[in-house]
C-alpha cells in the first residue's frame, strides 16, 4: 500500500499544529485559523463571489456575539441545516450556493459552541474525525473492494467505511459516550463526508481548494465533522 508523501507530510503538520494549540491552550488561535481557512475554501471554490456573500459572513460574526454560550439557539439554526440538506435532495438549485455558505457558517458556530461547552470537546471532535478518516483511508486502500456511491464519492469503499465505523464506535464507547449516541456520531462522520462529496459533484470540483497538499482544502478535512457537531450539541442540550 502506497500512501502519498504529500498527504502524509501534510497530515503530520496538521497534527503538530493541533497538539501545539492543545498543550499551549491556543484554542482561539485554532478556531480563528479554521474559520479563516474555511472562508478561503469557500472563496476558492467559487461559493463566495459577490459582495453580498460577505454580508452573510458579517451576519455570522454578529450572530455569534449575540448567541455566545447559547447552545439552544444554535440548535435552532442546526434545524435549518437539516432542512437544507433534505430540501436539496429534491431541489438542487434551491439557492444552493448561498444556503450552503450559511450552513458552513452555522457549522463553524457549532465548533465554537462545542468549545464554549468544554475546550476538550473541541479537540475531541477534531481527533475523532481525523481518527475516523485515517482508519477509513488506510483500511480502504489496503482491503479495497466495492465502492459505496461511486457517482458521488469515487474512493469510498465499504471496507474502509465499515471498519472505520466500528472502530470509531468502539473508541466512543470507551470514552463513555452512550452506545446509541455513539452509533449516531459514528454514522454522522460518513454522512458528512458523503454530503460534502455531493456538494463538490454539483459544483464539479474535486476539492474545495489545494491549500493542504494531498488533502485538498480545510473543508475537505472538516467534512465529516459537519453533522457530528450538530449531534454533539443536541447531546449537550439533552
Amino acid at each position: 500500500m502506497a500512501i502519498e508523501s504529500n498527504r502524509l507530510l501534510s497530515g503530520i503538520l496538521l497534527i503538530i499544529v493541533l497538539l501545539t494549540c492543545f498543550f499551549f491552550k491556543l484554542d482561539y488561535l485554532i478556531l480563528i485559523l479554521l474559520s479563516t481557512l474555511v472562508i478561503y475554501d469557500l472563496y476558492k471554490s467559487n461559493f463566495i463571489n459577490v459582495p453580498y456573500d460577505y454580508i452573510l459572513i458579517a451576519i455570522f460574526i454578529f450572530t455569534f456575539l449575540f448567541i455566545y454560550n447559547e447552545i439552544r439557539l444554535v440548535n435552532i439554526l442546526n434545524v435549518f441545516i437539516i432542512l437544507f440538506v433534505l430540501l436539496n435532495i429534491f431541489f438542487i438549485n434551491f439557492y444552493f450556493n448561498k444556503i450552503f455558505v450559511l450552513s458552513i457558517l452555522i457549522f463553524l458556530l457549532n465548533l465554537y459552541t462545542v468549545f464554549i461547552f468544554d475546550r476538550y470537546y473541541l479537540y475531541f471532535v477534531i481527533f475523532i474525525a481525523f481518527f475516523n478518516d485515517t482508519i477509513a483511508y488506510i483500511s480502504g486502500r489496503s482491503i479495497k473492494g466495492p465502492l459505496i456511491i461511486p457517482s458521488i464519492s469515487p474512493n469510498k469503499t465499504w471496507s474502509g467505511t465499515l471498519i472505520s465505523f466500528f472502530l470509531t464506535l468502539l473508541l466512543l464507547y470507551k470514552l463513555d459516550i452512550n452506545f446509541f449516541v455513539g452509533i449516531l456520531l459514528s454514522s454522522s462522520l460518513f454522512f458528512g463526508d458523503i454530503f460534502f462529496s455531493y456538494v463538490k459533484r454539483i459544483k464539479n470540483i474535486k476539492d474545495f481548494s489545494s491549500l493542504i497538499k494531498g488533502h485538498g482544502g480545510i473543508l475537505d478535512r472538516l467534512d465529516s465533522m459537519f453533522f457530528f457537531t450538530i449531534i454533539l450539541n443536541f447531546y449537550f442540550l439533552i
